[in-house]
């Protein structure tokens, strides 16, 4: 349960947990989408939550101020036994997609957003204009028979990518964001013409800023539309009317929009090494990540010096904030962490003895604590070469909110019954063992790092 005042802090993030809804045991978050004041998360049996604002009907339901608690949102691929696979969330609209390629839409039809050729605009009053507000339903138009496989939405337009690598867009139309080389609304999903031809030329993957659309082609080449920054080419007074190419950029592996930021993952085309890179003009608070000795701004793609060394797979840009997902290693290890440094025991927790015979104790990735790997219960053999995460850590992330961290046995890898029964057997004999000393975590001094400005 959220605290009184509405606010989760950073210190203390709030865990949803499936069976805090409901969801059987076992059951998981696969996915989920987030707008500036309502979110959507995806279970594993492909069944859609929502909650927050619903004054426009976008999280999916009837029309109410706002849905409060996550909420099953049924419909129309429910009653087809579909199963949605990702959603996007606009100011006031949202869509899914199914696994069966199918587009749906749900919330206002201002700006022709959910794609269905009208608005339903009429006037109430003297200065008081109305738009239709519509419950999901299937986008077709230009979609209709094809399989779409990836959607993205920005404030007011979407964008979505068939298996055979057509783009297509619609929605709002200010500042050329939908690249069609016209500031008009388009009603129905539309094909973009750069991206219909040859095979190469086509969309590898489709992302959507609040005023911008970018397409990454078979060619992994980056190409963008709509306003982007604030000053010259590109800006509020001269956007892209059609996509342009994003010079200097190749071997894209991933991107990600946020609120004036743009974030590239990409191969080094000597070394073949993982890169990060981010631009973006009108940053206020350090979301690009540059670190202190760069400005806050890019108005060019630049690499992120501070992961030059870290193998970043996924990076999720909010209006303010951006989060990069990394692949655990030692250059990860070595940054600063933020909030909070947790003070660790120097001996195994385990057996808490300093033997020469057991050798060093192996650290968890996550919490530092220290293990013999000899004192693990089934033991490991050698030192891990990859990143290694102790039965406490294991326990904790997959525990609901109501679910004690300890109190369930993970198996990581699939085994026979009576395999699963040894190793449960055993992580719980081991449990009793760390138990006591987990429970000091709690107690232990913390010490709160100073949030330097930016």
């Amino acid at each position: 349960m959220a605290p009184p005042n509405g606010l989760v802090s950073e210190q203390e993030p709030l865990k949803v947990s499936p069976t805090n809804v409901g969801l059987p045991r076992g059951s998981r978050w696969i996915a989920g989408s987030a707008a500036r004041s309502h979110m959507f998360l995806i279970d594993s049996w492909g069944q859609v939550w929502g909650c927050g604002n619903n004054t426009m009907g976008q999280v999916g339901l009837p029309v109410c101020g706002e849905v409060s608690k996550f909420t099953l949102v049924p419909g129309p691929w429910s009653e087809a036994g579909d199963r949605i696979v990702q959603i996007t969330a606009g100011n006031t609209f949202s869509l899914f997609l199914s696994d069966k390629g199918q587009v749906y839409a749900a919330g206002s039809s201002e700006a022709g957003q959910l794609g269905n050729g009208r608005t339903g605009e009429r006037v109430l009053r003297a200065g008081k204009t109305s738009f239709d507000i519509e419950p999901p339903h299937l986008v077709e138009g230009a979609l209709a028979g094809r399989e779409i496989q990836r959607i993205a939405s920005g404030s007011q337009h979407s964008l979505a990518m068939d298996k055979e690598g057509y783009a297509y867009g619609w929605g709002y139309g200010g500042y050329s964001r939908l690249g069609l080389g016209s500031q008009k609304n388009v009603l129905t999903p539309t094909v973009l013409p750069a991206f219909a031809g040859k095979p190469l030329t086509r969309a590898m993957a489709v992302l959507c800023g609040p005023a911008s659309s970018m397409v990454i082609t078979h060619q992994r080449m980056v190409y963008i539309a709509g306003k982007w920054k604030m000053t010259g080419d590109g800006s509020g007074g001269q956007p892209y009317t059609v996509f342009n190419l994003v010079p200097q950029m190749s071997n894209i592996m991933s991107a990600s929009c946020g609120g004036c930021t743009y974030f590239l993952t990409a191969t080094a085309p000597e070394t073949d090494k993982m890169m990060t890179i981010g631009w973006g003009q009108g940053v206020l608070y350090g979301e690009l990540g540059m670190g202190p000795d760069r400005g806050k701004s890019q108005s060019i793609p630049t690499p992120i010096e501070p992961l030059d060394s870290i193998a970043i797979f996924d990076v999720a840009a909010g209006p303010f904030h951006t989060l990069f997902l990394a692949k655990p290693s030692a250059e990860l290890s070595e940054l600063p962490r933020w909030p909070l440094h947790i003070e660790s025991p120097d001996l195994c927790v385990v057996c808490d003895e300093d033997s020469d015979e057991k050798g060093d104790p192996l650290e968890c990735e996550k919490c530092d604590w220290p293990y013999h790997i000899s004192c693990l219960d089934p033991p490991l053999p050698d030192i891990p070469s990859e990143a290694w995460f102790c039965p406490q850590c294991v326990s904790e992330g997959d525990a609901g909110p109501e679910e004690g961290g300890m109190s369930i046995a993970i198996a990581v890898d699939p085994v026979s019954d009576h395999e699963h029964g040894r190793e449960e057997q055993g992580m719980q004999q081991q449990q009793e063992t760390v138990r006591e000393k987990s429970l000091k975590r709690e107690s232990m001094p913390m010490e709160v790092v100073p949030k330097q400005e930016p």
